[in-house]
C-alpha cells in the first residue's frame, strides 16, 4: 500500500514491542513486531520478565526495551520501509512502570551518534536504575499499606487519585525505592512512566508525563489535575506519620524539600489533555540520520496501554469494551467522576472532561474452563460445544446463581470459593445450596459475571429516565431500593441504567453463547459488537498520531471522536443479533447482592 503521509503506533508491553503504521485515512500500512524472549534471548527473559517468588519482584531491564527500539527498526530498515514518510508518532506502554534517569540523561539523549546502538551509549550511564518494575509486581505491599492508612483509607485515596493503592502502582514502587535505595533515588534526575520514557528516546530529551497515564500512579490528583502533595510525600517516607519523632520545624522542612525533590524529578508540567494537542518536538537526529525519518516528523505523547485501546475504536460516553480473557475487564468512557476502591477511574486521554473506568476481574475464562471441563467429563465430550448447548438452553433467569472464585477475587474483595443460592420470587429469601445439577452451574457462572459487570459498571452510566426500558416482560420486578455493593450503596436509579452500546474482545468473545448471555444481561441500547483487537493499543497509538498530526499542522479542530467516527472502518465492527433480557434479570441483581453478602 502505498501512501504520501504514514503514522506510527508503538505499544510497548510485557512481552513485546510492536509498531502498527496507518496512513490519514486510518487504514493499517504495515505491522512489524519484536518479541522479547524470543528476539531477544540473551537477556534470558520469561514471558518478557524476571521474578523473584520471595519477595515478589517482577521487573525488567531497561536496556531491553531501548535494544528493541533499535532492532525493530533495522527490521524495517531492511524491508525497505519508506520512514521519510512518517508525519506523527504516538503509541502506548504498559502501565504503572517507572524508568529512573540520571543526571547525564539529557546529554546523552541529545548527543547519539549513528556508528553506535543506543544500547551502548545510553546503558548504564543513562540510568540510575537499571530495571524497572513491572505491572505484576507484588512487593509493594507494606507501601500500599502506608498509602491508604495515611490517607483515612482506600476510599478517600481513590477520591483523589482515581484508584485505591495497588502493588503495581508508581507512587508505592517508589517509597519502596526511597526506603531501600535511597542513595540511588538522590542520584535520580527525573522520574518516567513507560510511557513518557519511550517518548524520551524519539525526542532525544527527557519528556514530561502525559495526564491520563499519571492516573496510574497513586500520586495525581485527578480533579485538581496536578501532583497531590501529601501523597508525594507518603512517597518519600516524609508523611507526618513518618516523621513522628522528629521535631516539628526540621521535619516540616524536610517534608517540603522532599516533596519539592520528588516533583522536580517526575516533571514540575504535566502534558495536559485537551482538544489542540501539541507536538512534544520533532523525532531525534539519531533516527533522522540512521533510518532516514524526515526532520519533520512530530512526536506526540505516548499514554498507557488500557487507555491506548479505548482509543481503536470509536467508544464514547456510555458506551463500554469487555475484554474477556484469563481475567475480564470492563472498559467505560464516562462524564461521572464516582471513584470507588473496587475500580479505576483514568483521565480519558484525548477527550477533554472525560473519564475512562476500567474494572478488573481475576476469575475470568479460568473459572468457565473448570465448569467447562467438568461438563465434558460427565458427557464424555470435548472442548465448548457441550457448554454452549446447555448455556442456550437457559434463555432467561431462574433465580439461581452462582459464585465461582477458583482463585482470589479483587472485585469483591474475597478468597476463593464457590458459593451457590437460590431466590425466592415471592419473599426475596435467600436459600444457600451445597450442590446442585453440574448443568446449573454452566449458566449460573456467565450469568454472575455478567452480572457483575452490569451492577459495577452502572455506576458511571448517565441518568436516563427510559433506560430501564425493554421487550422483556412488564412484569418482571422493578429495583426500588438502593443496593449496598463492596461496602457502598448503589442508587436503585443507578442500577436501572444500561450502557449505549457493548463491544467484546479477547478469546472468551470468540464464544458466541457466552457473549450472547452478557448481552442479554447487559441489554445494551443500541446494539452489541465483537471486534478483533490483538493490535488494539498500537493502533489507538497510530490513531492517536493521526488525530494529533491534522489538528498541529493542519488546524483541523475536529475532536478525537468527531475524527475517528468519520474515518473508522466499520466492517471491522462484527455486529450481534442478541436479544435483550435486561428487566429478566433485575431479580438477578438482588440475588446477586444476596449471594456476596454470604462470601467469607
Amino acid at each position: 500500500m502505498s501512501s504520501d503521509e504514514l503514522f506510527f503506533g508503538l505499544d510497548l508491553s510485557t512481552q513485546q514491542l510492536k509498531i502498527i503504521t496507518t496512513d490519514l485515512n486510518l487504514k493499517i500500512h504495515s505491522t512489524y513486531t519484536v518479541e522479547f524472549d524470543k528476539d531477544l534471548p540473551h537477556y534470558k527473559t520469561n514471558k518478557g520478565v524476571y521474578s523473584n517468588e520471595i519477595t515478589g519482584e517482577i521487573y525488567t531491564n531497561v536496556s531491553i526495551w531501548i535494544e528493541a527500539l533499535d532492532l525493530i527498526l533495522s527490521k524495517m530498515k531492511l524491508n525497505n520501509f519508506p520512514f521519510d514518510k512518517i508525519k506523527g508518532i504516538s503509541g502506548s506502554c504498559q502501565q504503572h512502570g517507572s524508568v529512573y534517569w540520571s543526571k547525564d540523561a539529557n546529554n546523552l539523549l541529545s548527543s547519539l551518534s549513528i556508528d553506535k546502538s543506543l544500547k551502548d551509549q545510553l546503558i548504564p550511564n543513562a540510568f540510575t536504575l537499571q530495571t524497572s518494575p513491572n505491572w505484576q509486581d507484588h512487593s509493594t505491599g507494606e507501601e500500599i499499606l502506608k498509602f491508604e492508612t495515611y490517607l483515612n483509607g482506600a476510599e478517600h485515596l481513590a477520591q483523589i487519585t482515581g484508584s485505591r493503592a495497588h502493588y503495581r502502582f508508581t507512587g508505592p514502587q517508589i517509597r519502596k525505592i526511597v526506603k531501600n535505595n535511597n542513595e540511588i533515588y538522590h542520584k535520580t534526575f527525573r522520574i518516567s512512566l513507560v510511557s513518557s520514557f519511550l517518548q524520551s528516546l524519539l525526542c532525544g530529551q527527557i519528556t514530561n508525563i502525559e495526564e491520563a497515564d499519571a492516573c496510574g500512579m497513586n500520586l495525581f490528583d485527578i480533579n485538581k489535575r496536578n501532583w497531590n502533595d501529601e501523597l508525594l510525600s507518603i512517597a518519600t517516607l516524609t508523611h507526618d506519620k513518618d516523621l513522628l519523632s522528629s521535631s516539628s520545624i526540621d521535619s516540616k522542612d524536610l517534608k517540603l524539600k522532599a516533596i519539592n525533590e520528588l516533583k522536580s524529578k517526575l516533571g514540575e508540567e504535566i502534558i495536559p489533555i485537551d482538544n489542540n494537542p501539541k507536538s512534544l518536538g520533532s523525532i531525534s537526529k539519531y533516527f533522522v540520520e540512521k533510518y532516514k525519518f524526515s526532520s519533520n516528523c512530530k512526536i506526540y505523547s505516548f499514554t498507557g496501554d488500557n487507555l491506548a485501546t479505548i482509543l481503536s475504536i470509536p467508544l464514547q460516553k456510555d458506551e463500554i469494551l469487555i475484554s474477556l480473557g484469563t481475567s475480564t475487564t470492563v472498559l467505560l468512557i464516562t462524564e461521572n467522576y464516582i471513584p470507588s476502591s473496587n475500580y479505576h477511574l483514568f483521565i480519558h486521554p484525548t477527550i477533554p472532561n472525560t473519564y475512562m473506568g476500567m474494572i478488573c476481574y481475576c476469575n475470568g475464562s479460568l473459572a468457565r474452563e473448570k465448569i467447562r471441563d467438568l461438563i465434558n467429563l460427565k458427557f464424555q465430550t470435548k472442548g465448548w460445544t457441550k457448554f454452549d448447548e446447555i448455556l442456550d438452553k437457559f434463555p432467561s433467569f431462574n433465580n439461581k446463581l452462582g459464585i465461582y472464585f477458583p482463585i482470589g477475587e479483587i472485585v469483591p474483595n474475597s478468597k476463593p470459593q464457590t458459593l451457590r443460592g437460590k431466590l425466592n420470587p415471592k419473599t426475596q429469601d435467600l436459600e444457600i445450596v451445597d450442590s446442585w445439577d453440574i448443568e446449573l452451574d454452566v449458566s449460573s457462572i456467565v450469568e454472575s459475571q455478567a452480572l457483575s459487570c452490569r451492577i459495577r459498571s452502572s455506576p458511571m452510566l448517565s441518568i436516563r429516565s427510559n433506560s430501564s426500558s425493554s421487550s422483556s416482560s412488564s412484569s418482571s420486578p422493578i429495583l426500588e431500593e438502593d443496593l449496598k455493593f463492596d461496602g457502598k450503596y448503589i442508587p436503585y436509579i443507578q442500577l436501572q441504567q444500561r450502557p449505549n452500546k457493548v463491544f467484546y474482545v479477547g478469546g472468551g468473545s470468540q464464544n458466541q453463547s457466552i457473549v450472547s448471555k452478557f448481552g442479554q444481561i447487559l441489554g445494551s441500547l443500541s446494539g452489541d459488537f465483537k471486534i478483533d483487537n490483538s493490535n488494539a493499543c498500537a493502533i489507538g497509538g497510530a490513531f492517536k498520531a493521526t488525530w494529533s498530526w491534522v489538528i498541529d499542522e493542519r488546524g483541523n479542530k475536529k475532536g478525537f471522536h468527531e475524527f475517528l467516527t468519520e474515518k473508522f472502518d466499520w466492517n471491522a465492527l462484527n455486529r450481534l443479533d442478541i436479544d435483550s433480557k435486561w428487566n429478566d434479570y433485575t431479580s438477578g441483581i438482588v440475588l446477586l447482592n444476596k449471594l456476596e453478602n454470604e462470601l467469607k
